[in-house]
């Protein structure tokens, strides 16, 4: 076990526990009246407060997705009175959308708060160790920033929440510094985010139709011209061939590209974890796992 281990026991902690309190937020959001990416966007809006926010801003960290599909979310939420206009297509919090906030989350931290995954000493432990390190992202130089940790930070919930709620928080702040670090890993080349993401894809599929690679993405909300676009950015870059019959395919060197940014995000998102010994990182890791697997399975 090594500091390489460390991001897989934080990611799959953190997506064990989602399914225990989905049914929770569901439901809030469904007595809202508000679809999921809707409540995700209006979520991330105090971590802004007092600033205004507008669909370039949120694409800072979702940069996959188009800007057409932020605008659309923006003014929906605005037409529902949860935001308020700020004028040049900007948008600010309104009372209202606090208060959708609130009353979803509270469900939703009841729900956690329900769960005892670990004895109480070791619940503890956990969050000590992973506000630690944390924090040490917090601090981390540029590369690779702190865009992503810092907004994550800005949501935390409010004093008193508890050890399972502060868990989950510690765990969304350490996901949001491995996109802090992938962003930084990839932004130097010059391409939109959408073709980026093309590229994973690829990575992982070898090849695709164009029209699989859209429905793949669909949620991203770019269209069809923007993923042949996107995939003519790759061409040139030597990184995906497109045959006549309109099927993607990424190249060695396009192959050799992605890898590269992959190692470059591990050695980005491992700089503020150094100054750990390894005996912390290993107890860490292990507590993780265990929480991981005391935690009770989801319906």
């Amino acid at each position: 076990m090594s500091l390489k281990d460390l991001y897989p026991a934080i990611e799959s902690a953190y997506h064990a526990l989602q399914p225990l309190y989905t049914p929770a937020l569901q439901d809030g959001c469904i007595s809202a009246g508000l679809s999921g990416p809707e409540f995700f966007l209006l979520l991330t809006m105090p971590s802004f407060h007092p600033e205004p926010v507008n669909a370039k801003i949120l694409q800072i960290r979702g940069a996959y997705t188009a800007l057409e599909r932020y605008e659309f979310l923006l003014n929906s939420l605005q037409s529902k009175n949860l935001l308020e206009s700020a004028g040049d297509q900007s948008y600010t919090l309104t009372a209202v959308g606090l208060r959708t906030i609130k009353e979803i989350m509270q469900p939703v931290y009841a729900a956690m708060s329900g769960i005892q995954a670990l004895s109480v000493t070791e619940m503890m432990d956990l969050a000590s160790r992973l506000k630690d390190f944390s924090d040490a992202c917090l601090a981390a130089p540029d590369p690779p920033g702190t865009w992503c940790i810092q907004h994550a930070r800005r949501n935390s919930p409010e004093a008193g929440a508890s050890m399972m709620v502060r868990i989950e928080q510690f765990l969304t702040e350490l996901t949001a510094f491995r996109d802090d670090a992938h962003l930084a890993a990839w932004r130097s080349y010059e391409i939109s985010g959408h073709a980026w993401d093309v590229l994973t894809l690829l990575w992982v599929e070898k090849s695709l139709p164009l029209e699989e690679i859209n429905t793949k993405l669909k949620r991203r909300g770019n269209t069809s011209e923007q993923t042949l676009t996107a995939v003519s950015q790759l061409n040139k870059k030597g990184w995906v061939i497109l045959s006549e019959e309109k099927i993607a395919q990424i190249t060695p060197f396009g192959i050799e590209i992605r890898q590269i940014a992959e190692e470059t995000t591990n050695r980005y998102y491992y700089i503020p974890f150094k100054s750990f010994s390894d005996t912390d990182v290993k107890q860490t890791i292990d507590l993780l796992t265990k929480f991981r697997r005391s935690l009770p399975k989801s319906e």
